[in-house]
């Protein structure tokens, strides 16, 4: 039995389709423990609905689609 809801991944899913985070400020934001944050964007992960992004000196988290956004970024930047 899971520690959080389907409510709860949709609401992290949500956010992460906002902007990158780092999990311990989207765990602040949405009022949840970090640790259930940790296990549910992990799940996302594995199911290929969210995935990390590095600035260079900080991981985030957030979904596929903005993680081809913030690169795209970065290359427009060279």
């Amino acid at each position: 039995m899971s520690e959080y809801s389907e409510e709860d991944k949709q609401k992290v899913l949500e956010k992460l389709a906002q902007k990158p985070w780092q999990t311990r400020d989207l765990a602040k934001v949405l009022k949840m423990k970090k640790r259930d944050v940790d296990k549910i964007v992990k799940e996302l992960i594995n199911e290929g609905k969210a995935d990390y992004w590095s600035s260079g000196s900080t991981t985030y988290v957030t979904t596929p689609e903005k993680v081809q956004e913030m690169e795209a970024k970065r290359e427009d930047l060279k």
